[in-house]
């Protein structure tokens, strides 16, 4: 005993090392590393500062939207529309899944305002091609810090690569292999065996014109719908179903409300392109989700196929992207769930079908304006917040708008603005830009310093633009300020009016 007291001495000494270490990197250079490769961690901070009570988590689905929408807002804002009352948040990442969507969740801390998680369910997540995505790496990378082992560990992990790596080519590798091992069943017999089979032969036979050729272009979406659909969950071995089974578990000692929300497909092109064979792979997977999670008494909003082809953004691709009536009747859907959770609160919408004149952006809260990553609080003319174009971002807070949108007969826009630049900047414009698939594309550019040349200090400016005799002809307008130099320009309270 007394040989082994030295080692237990230094083991003690290395333990009480490697904690103050750990409390030393936690409180100096911990959070420069979490900005530096975590960064995604701040999605989360924002909603938690903000107090949500109700937080939608999501991908791509939640904020795509179509060039001609009216209301390009997310699918989260228009289920707000439904509880006015409740303070609603979004955790929102392109190309996620539920693996990266469970650590997010999990580091909300327990004493946030969170109470009802509306989790988005994308049935695509569980195909081989995005299990074994390309875009693994870089996801499961960002993610080390954010694990819940004590920093100076994750750090060690992200430092020693600790986290699933992998080359293109050895996820090409996997999502194949899973495609030529994993046997296709049916209830009745089909020629084709796994994935490789069908679309080997989908590629040979392919979809036909009405006079017996081969249309090679819609012969590649429908190989792509096989590729992306043709697949049966494996509740064993299927990791989509493990992390969605975390977050189950997670919402459970959290004593989280628990919502999935099970995006659309576009179950019709399906069909039209590729046949009732692949259909009933896509409703197959759909029925063991909802009732696989039923079972566990959580609420399955089942949306599969609620949005119809013409509401699809990508013709040529497989995405849950839909257009802005899709986003309502996925939103309605997911707000007539939550009326089990909150029936005091919900009001019925009815979206107001007048076409509106005016548009005013004051840069602060969310908005569906484009350019959104312009926006600073370095300065602000009201409220936190202005919209910075120049040193490298060229496009301000950009209005952007259907034409058919718009009330008829209109002649003029007339444009407001704060402005705020610490020099008179020579290339800097106000830009008005006007396209269509019937017209040429007009760009009109009116120097800004035409419209001010006062420096250092806000200054609203003015400009009234006379619309195009062929106005109506064209489908969208857009309305920015191009600042492709080095000098600084914010905008701020901007307002689009216009005028018959």
């Amino acid at each position: 005993m007394k040989n082994m007291k030295p080692v237990i001495y230094k083991f003690a000494l290395v333990a009480i090392i490697l904690v103050v270490l750990n409390y030393i990197y936690k409180f100096t250079f911990f959070e420069n590393d979490i900005q530096a490769h975590s960064n995604i961690i701040n999605i989360v901070r924002n909603v938690v500062n903000e107090k949500a009570e109700v937080i939608y988590v999501g991908e791509s689905s939640n904020i795509s939207f179509r060039s001609d929408d009216i209301d390009k807002r997310p699918i989260s804002d228009f289920i707000h529309d439904y509880y006015p009352t409740k303070k609603f948040g979004s955790i929102t990442k392109e190309a996620t899944h539920a693996g990266i969507y469970y650590e997010l969740l999990r580091n909300i801390p327990e004493n946030a305002s969170a109470k009802t998680i509306i989790v988005t369910l994308n049935l695509r997540s569980f195909d081989a091609n995005w299990v074994y995505s390309n875009l693994e790496t870089p996801l499961q990378k960002s993610m080390v810090l954010l694990k819940k082992y004590p920093p100076l560990f994750n750090r060690f992990l992200l430092a020693f690569k600790g986290y699933d790596i992998k080359t293109d080519k050895e996820r090409e590798e996997q999502f194949k292999e899973k495609w030529k091992n994993d046997t296709l069943k049916f209830p009745t017999p089909f020629k084709y065996k796994n994935v490789i089979d069908w679309d080997n032969a989908m590629a040979k036979y392919g979809v036909r014109n009405a006079d017996g050729s081969i249309n090679r272009p819609l012969t590649d979406v429908a190989c792509q719908y096989i590729k992306t659909y043709a697949f049966q969950i494996d509740t064993i071995t299927n990791p989509r179903i493990k992390d969605f089974d975390k977050i189950v578990l997670l919402a459970q000692e959290r004593n989280w409300n628990l919502v999935f929300n099970l995006l659309g497909e576009n179950v019709e092109r399906a069909d039209s392109l590729v046949g009732k064979e692949l259909v009933y792979l896509i409703k197959q997977n759909r029925d063991l989700l909802v009732k696989r999670y039923h079972k566990n008494k959580v609420r399955v909003v089942d949306n599969l196929e609620a949005v119809g082809n013409s509401e699809y953004i990508d013709k040529n691709w497989t995405t849950e992207h839909y257009a802005e009536q899709g986003r309502k009747a996925i939103a309605k859907n997911v707000a007539e769930c939550l009326k089990e959770i909150y029936s005091k609160d919900y009001v019925k919408v009815s979206y107001n079908n007048t076409k509106p004149d005016n548009f005013f952006i004051n840069c602060d809260g969310n908005t569906p304006w484009g350019q959104t990553q312009s926006l600073t609080s370095e300065k602000s003319f009201s409220g936190e917040k202005s919209s910075k174009t120049g040193n490298k971002q060229d496009y301000s807070i950009t209005f952007e708008y259907p034409i058919k949108g718009l009330p008829d007969s209109l002649k003029q826009v007339s444009i407001d603005m704060q402005l705020f630049q610490n020099s008179i900047n020579t290339d800097a414009k106000l830009t008005i830009e006007i396209s269509g698939k019937d017209i040429e594309p007009k760009w009109y550019g009116i120097l800004v310093k035409e419209l001010s040349t006062t420096t250092n200090k806000w200054n609203k400016a003015n400009y009234v633009f006379t619309l195009p005799q062929n106005f109506y002809q064209a489908n969208l307008i857009k309305v920015y300020v191009y600042n492709p130099t080095p000098s600084v320009i914010y905008i701020d309270d901007l307002n689009i009016k216009f005028k018959r």
